[in-house]
């Protein structure tokens, strides 16, 4: 018969323990109370065992007298002596074979289990813990035996936190009904009164028949794995929490490009349901593309397939549809996550609405073309009033004389001496207008004239002279640094008038803010080593915020200014084929500056509308 729990064994020694002192009682013969004792020493005990050897003397007493006196006295002494002897002997053997089997006699691999290890009986009672599991509970071997000989249960409520011993007794109950392995995580609490988490494995060693003759478990210590993956989650449930709260719609992709993850910004946005989060496939691809605007949905499955190919970064802008069914226009930007061998793992897309920004966009475009064509009326007028201006002189010249050629006929007599020079100049006169209506009609014509060899130091003077009174008022002194051997250069004469005239009126504006002291205007010509002719009109100003922009159309620093000036200048030089160029100067003030090449081959036919053709560009928009 098995005896597979204390229980049984203090019912099977009580038994055996009653039915013997019933025997001596019935027998006289006191030594049938040895049986008991070797009974209640095995099954119970070896302290229950010397409480029966008292017991059994007392009742040796009782059964010795029956005897000669004499006789009762040596037997009684020789029971006493017999008992404990056999008590002696009881005890060591258990001792003795408990050390032997376990921890002497089981082999030179019970100590060397990595981990706490143990083994327990087919019925689950504890009888084996390795030296490092009794190092770690803080129990020598014989107190280990002691708790393994109280109960079945005495070791789960002694070393497992009170918190996991319902839990982990259920699984351990669980695993002897069925047989099947036994995994739990449980906290087991340390010689020093603290607790760790443990992962308890024990596995049923059987028979040949399948009979399970013993369990055999390791438990690993998994405490900074627990600690570490608690504070992983806490991390996770931290940057979920910022992901979700950033004004920013973010979306994870599987490394195919399926998107799995939105965070609660997108999905609030486009109203996305807890059905698209889950990865389903190609399907759950084509319902994200549905919500791009069905001009953009090719389009967007295109570079999106594309991108997701070659594993490359993307960037798309697309209008996408809003929870509300607004399509509103969206800045998508997706980038890959690699791991060390190189291999994508998964994609991170971030969208931005742009929508206003777009929209705000695209009223300042019209913005600028509803300016653009007011400065180009604002543009016609003035050129509508110099011409008039141009034309008025002329043909005021050509009136007067006229009356006066007809004073001079009606005269009497007629002074046709008079009247012929009168005519001559109502002549010039009429050549003059004519004059001016040819170039503006020059201006605005596709006809190419043929570059002139001019002398641009002579140009430099002329417009110096003519800006003379107004350098003058300025307070602006004039530094002239021409080269003499400067060598002539093909270009068209009045249209270099306008560029040197342009640069030098700019440069006296420059400087109507800085202190009179200051005030200088330098203009240099010089000969480059690269075939070029270069001329810088140098002011001493506040600078340029932004050297590159003074050339586009229409873009001024001046309250009353159109924005036109350099632009036209850069035009005219460009059409020469040369160079036209802003920058500051260290000392203060800027500097422009153009260059031309000084072969008249080299400067290809200069169009006559040159004066005019970044005017017109701009008006074209």
């Amino acid at each position: 018969m098995k005896l597979t729990s204390m229980t049984q064994r203090r019912v099977v020694a009580g038994a055996i323990g009653a039915g013997t002192v019933l025997f001596a009682l019935f027998a006289g013969e006191p030594s049938g109370l040895l049986v008991a004792i070797a009974a209640i020493c095995f099954c119970v005990g070896w302290k229950a065992g010397l409480a029966a050897i008292a017991a059994g003397s007392l009742l040796s007493a009782v059964i010795v007298p029956a005897y000669g006196a004499e006789d009762g006295a040596v037997r009684l002494v020789a029971f006493v002596v017999a008992a404990f002897g056999l008590w002696l002997v009881v005890n060591i053997f258990r001792r003795t074979s408990f050390f032997d089997r376990v921890y002497q006699g089981a082999g030179p691999g019970i100590a060397d289990i990595p981990g706490l290890g143990w083994s327990a009986n087919p019925d689950g009672r504890l009888r084996f813990l390795n030296p490092a599991a009794l190092e770690y509970v803080g129990v020598t071997a014989e107190e280990m035996r002691e708790i393994m000989d109280a109960d079945d249960f005495s070791w789960w409520l002694r070393f497992v936190h009170p918190a996991d011993v319902e839990t982990s007794m259920a699984q351990w109950r669980h695993s002897l009904e069925t047989g099947e392995p036994m995994i739990e995580e449980q906290r087991l609490r340390r010689f020093d009164g603290t607790y760790r988490w443990f992962r308890d494995t024990g596995v049923a060693s059987r028979d040949e028949q399948g009979r399970i003759v013993g369990w055999f478990g390791h438990t690993e210590d998994i405490d900074d794995r627990r600690k570490a993956e608690a504070a992983l989650r806490q991390s996770e449930r931290e940057l979920r929490l910022l992901v979700d709260t950033v004004p920013t719609m973010i979306w994870l992709m599987t490394p195919a490009g399926l998107p799995y993850y939105f965070n609660k910004r997108f999905v609030d946005w486009a109203g996305i349901d807890s059905a698209m989060v889950e990865p389903r496939g190609t399907r759950q691809f084509a319902s994200h593309v549905e919500l791009f605007h069905p001009d953009d949905r090719a389009a967007v499955k295109a570079v999106f397939q594309k991108s997701f190919a070659r594993g490359e970064p993307l960037q798309h802008k697309g209008r996408l549809c809003r929870k509300d069914g607004q399509y509103r226009w969206i800045d998508s930007r997706f980038e890959p996550l690699r791991d060390e061998d190189g291999t994508i793992v998964r994609w991170y897309g971030v969208n931005f609405d742009i929508d206003d920004e777009v929209r705000a966009q695209e009223s300042l475009r019209l913005a600028d073309e509803r300016l653009a064509r007011a400065l180009r009326a604002a543009s016609l007028s003035e050129l509508s009033v110099s011409i008039a201006h141009e034309l008025n002189q002329p043909l005021q010249a050509v009136v007067a004389n006229a009356g006066a050629f007809q004073r001079w006929l009606n005269a009497d007599p007629p002074n046709f001496d008079h009247a012929s020079r009168v005519a001559q100049k109502i002549i010039r006169n009429a050549d003059a207008a004519a004059q001016v209506i040819s170039r503006i009609r020059a201006l605005f014509s596709k006809t190419e004239g043929d570059p002139h060899a001019i002398d641009l130091n002579a140009v430099i003077r002329e417009v110096c002279d003519l800006l003379g009174d107004r350098i003058a008022s300025s307070s602006v002194k004039l530094d002239l640094h021409l080269d003499p051997r400067l060598p002539a250069t093909a270009a068209d004469r009045v249209q270099m008038e306008q560029v040197v005239l342009n640069l030098v009126r700019n440069g006296i504006e420059a400087m109507q803010d800085v202190a009179i002291s200051v005030r200088s205007l330098r203009i240099a010509s010089r000969r480059q080593n690269d075939g070029t002719v270069e001329v810088e009109v140098r002011d001493r100003g506040r600078g340029l915020s932004n050297p590159e922009r003074i050339f586009e159309a229409f873009y001024t620093t001046k309250p009353d200014g159109m924005g036109m000036g350099l632009a036209i200048c850069r035009s005219i030089v460009e059409a020469h084929c040369g160079r036209l160029w802003a920058e500051n100067v260290e000392t203060g003030g800027a500097s422009i500056t153009f260059s031309l090449p000084i072969n008249a081959a080299d400067a290809a036919k200069t169009p006559t509308a040159a004066i005019v053709s970044a005017g017109v560009s701009a008006f074209r928009g």
